[in-house]
This record gives structure tokens, sequence and C-alpha cells, in this order.
């Protein structure tokens, strides 16, 4: 069963993806993730993000895996000489965050994620969370929801997020805001798989909705179809 589920930074996307795979039974796969740890790994290494050849050769052969425990959600990486790492907080920072939407851009870095990616989901199937998860990387996904909401909004929802993480040490809301407004841009003008709803995605504007709401419309439209599944109430 794969379930995609895309939209821009703040848009509810995490939350509802991890609600939905442990109902589900299914894995959380974090396809965001994939690039943040690219990105962390370039930063340790001082490549450049504009040095594509690089970022592929650093990226090309990792391997990911998606562990989940109880509450708490991390992607694991497995280097050629077997290094194992495993990153959550270290990769939600907005440094890594930019550096992430700044190297997505790149096609041929996109091209090996994606494989990598389309190889989890088909092993395993899984709730897929990205930019492109329903138009590129499983466009035969059963379910495809895009989860939009204004900027405004994403950055108050993000900022709180970092305010419970960082306490007084979180970027001001101001920074969060500019923030939200540069990704959108690199995520809608890039030339490789700019984000965009898969055109049979369900589009959902998650801007007055808590999140038992958008958990319940995803829902009731994954129970409302015709596919035998077998959901836990």
């Amino acid at each position: 069963m794969l379930v995609t589920i895309d939209g821009p930074a703040g848009s509810g996307k995490s939350t509802v993806a991890k609600r939905l795979a442990r109902h589900l039974k299914i894995p959380y796969i974090d396809t965001g993730a994939m690039y943040r740890s690219v990105a962390l790994f370039a930063k340790r290494s001082s490549i450049s993000l504009e040095d594509v050849d690089a970022l592929v050769n650093l990226a090309t052969p990792l391997e990911f895996q998606f562990v989940s425990e109880e509450n708490e959600f991390r992607i694991r990486v497995i280097k050629t000489n077997a290094e194992v790492e495993e990153f959550s907080s270290e990769i939600r920072t907005p440094e890594i965050a930019l550096a992430a939407s700044k190297i997505a851009q790149w096609g041929p870095l996109r091209a090996v994620l994606v494989r990598k990616q389309q190889e989890v989901g088909r092993q395993s199937g899984g709730v897929l969370e990205g930019r492109d998860a329903g138009t590129v990387i499983f466009p035969e996904a059963q379910f495809k929801f895009f989860l939009t909401a204004n900027a405004e909004v994403r950055a108050q929802r993000r900022h709180e997020e970092f305010q419970r993480k960082m306490g007084s040490q979180a970027p001001s809301f101001q920074q969060v805001l500019d923030e939200v407004n540069l990704r959108d841009r690199q995520d809608r003008e890039r030339k490789a798989s700019p984000l965009s709803p898969a055109p049979n995605a369900a589009i959902i504007d998650t801007s007055g909705l808590a999140e038992d709401e958008v958990f319940a419309i995803l829902l009731q439209q994954i129970q409302g179809s015709d596919l035998d599944l077998k959901l836990q109430s």
C-alpha cells in the first residue's frame, strides 16, 4: 500500500504522515530526510552545495532505512564502510532545511535519491512524505494528497515547533517566515521536479484545520476507497 503526501514546508505533511503510518501499520518514509542527510554530510565534508558531481558521488553509495519506535521516527544511513548513523533532530535545523532545499534542485542528485526512495517503497509500501512523492516517485500510488496552507500559518507552525525544541535559541517568527518563503521559491522554481500537486491528488488547505481534522479527512478518503484494506480502528 502506497500513500503519498506532498506539499510545501509547514503544511502539516510530517504530522499527518506519521500518524497515518502508525494507524495503517505501514512504514513512514520521509523523503525530505534523505536530502537533509546528504546536506548534513556535505556540510561535514565541506562540499559545496553547488558541486553537483560531488553531491551525487556522496549520495550514490548511501543506503537509507526508516526507523519507527513509539513516537520517534529516525532515518538510518548506512555508508560504504558499513558505518551507520541515525538522525532525528540533527537534520531539523533551519540551516540544514535550507541546504536540503538547495541541493534538491539538482536533477542528477534527485535521480539518485528517487531511485532509492522507490526501492524502499516497493519493498515495504508506506506513507511517503515529500515534494514530488505523488508526481515523480510513485505516480501509481493508490492514494495521493497535496497539503497546503498560507505562508504565515505555515511559518507560525514551524516557529512554534522550533520554540518547543530550541527554547530561547529558536529563530524569530520573521526569520522563519523568510525561510518558508525562500524554500517555497526554491521548490516551485527548480527545474527538476518543481513542487506541484499530482493531477489526481486530493488538495487540502490545512490553514484553518486542526491536526485531528486533517487526519480524519485523509483517513476517510482512504477508508472510503474500494480497496480491501485492513485498517485499525
